[in-house]
């Protein structure tokens, strides 16, 4: 496969096999109908570091029903206060210049800008009419460079751009980037977030790694993708959602002095290998010994006569319980919150979503905590909540809490 950014060859270091989409979750009356799936390997570029998956999926099979809302998540809740906080206080932008937000899902984020600047968001799936039920002004569309000069002629320039959780989403990323500079004000910022290679790497994260998400950024790969479109990343900084992200900030050539901290990040990258093709090899490696790890313990769990449940049903659960081959022979259900997935069963599994109510009241002896990115916040309040059992935490490496 050539690289979807430089056009030179890739090496495949991964393949996770076959799978739905993993926010396809199935109606009951679903269960029956063959479902789509598709191939999910990754490869690595040696000449622009990009990580990247060598299938894309068609956007609108993805994206337009959707059944995730960043207000469920506390701790993208409080990460959002902060970045927009942060974005205030250090770029002091004027009360009516425009912030826009690209895959503004149900408008948390640019609710922190209320009163402060004026909001826009761009979103193509279902989740923007709650959005816009809440009063967040929002364009119910894919982002592109169309759709950017669009909203230059409406509305202006945009001082701050944000694209949180979805830079690495966007199927088009020429459209995308030429939207985005044509977008920009000349003194604007571009602040993106996506879950950090590095930690993916070191953390044996590999469930992050699903259909939405076409790409894998270290900073080495974002510094070439911006400089190949005239733009200049001048800051990064780790922030802690969904098990490690990189913010980054942007601008025009020349708008702002490229800070110390970015360079020592450059540093640790390299000093960690994420250039190197070796390293991404010994990783596919490192996952396929994984998988046979959480095999072997859920065996020994069921082997015993023990009822285990799944907690969570994020899309990142659904790639390691089809990787893993986990279905309702190891998990009798799942439990959620998430009012839009209650009732549905997962892609490719199809294991039932319960309320998590029944955690509490059918007390099963373990949990398999599929969204163990905030096991630190979950754990406790699940157990305060009065769950007796134990848990089993899956990543980076399964045990029990």
């Amino acid at each position: 496969m050539n690289c979807t950014l430089c056009g030179k060859q890739t090496t495949k270091f991964l393949s996770l096999g076959h799978h739905a989409p993993s926010d396809a979750f199935l109606k009951e009356e679903e269960l029956n109908k063959e479902e789509n799936t598709f191939p999910l390997d990754v490869f690595f570029c040696e000449h622009c570091y990009l990580v990247q998956l060598g299938y894309a999926v068609d956007p609108e099979i993805l994206f337009r029903d959707y059944v995730y809302t960043t207000s469920s998540n506390n701790s993208l809740i409080k990460n959002f206060k902060e970045l927009v906080e942060t974005a205030l206080q250090r770029f002091s932008p004027e009360k009516e210049e425009l912030a826009v937000d690209i895959g503004s899902n149900d408008g948390t984020l640019l609710k922190g800008y209320e009163g402060r600047m004026k909001i826009l968001g761009v979103d193509p799936s279902s989740v923007a009419e709650i959005a816009i039920k809440n009063g967040v002004d929002t364009v119910h569309d894919f982002f592109s460079h169309e759709l950017a000069k669009k909203i230059v002629k409406e509305r202006g320039k945009a001082r701050i751009i944000t694209a949180t959780n979805v830079f690495a989403h966007v199927k088009d990323v020429s459209s995308l980037m030429k939207g985005i500079k044509e977008l920009l004000s000349e003194k604007g910022i571009f602040i993106q977030e996506s879950h950090y290679l590095l930690n993916l790497l070191t953390k044996m994260q590999w469930d992050s790694i699903y259909h939405e998400h076409l790409r894998y950024y270290s900073l080495l790969s974002l510094q070439g993708l911006f400089d190949q479109f005239d733009l200049e990343l001048f800051d990064a900084e780790p922030v802690p959602t969904h098990g490690g992200s990189i913010r980054t900030y942007v601008s025009m050539k020349g708008s702002y002095e490229k800070t110390e901290r970015l360079q020592k990040l450059l540093d640790e990258e390299r000093k960690k290998g994420l250039d190197k093709k070796a390293t991404y090899l010994a990783f596919g490696d490192k996952v396929r010994e994984h998988k046979f790890k959480i095999q072997n313990m859920l065996r020994r769990i069921k082997a015993e006569g023990k009822k285990i449940v799944g907690i969570g049903a994020p899309a990142k659960g659904n790639t390691l319980l089809n990787y893993c081959a986990i279905d309702t022979d190891v998990l009798d259900y799942l439990v959620e919150k998430s009012t839009l997935k209650i009732g549905l069963f997962t892609p490719g599994r199809h294991i039932p979503v319960r309320d998590e109510k029944l955690l509490f009241d059918e007390q099963p002896d373990y949990a398999l905590l599929l969204s163990w990115n905030i096991a630190e916040e979950l754990i406790p309040k699940l157990k305060k909540f009065g769950y007796k059992g134990t848990f089993i935490v899956p990543l980076p490496s399964p045990h029990e809490v």
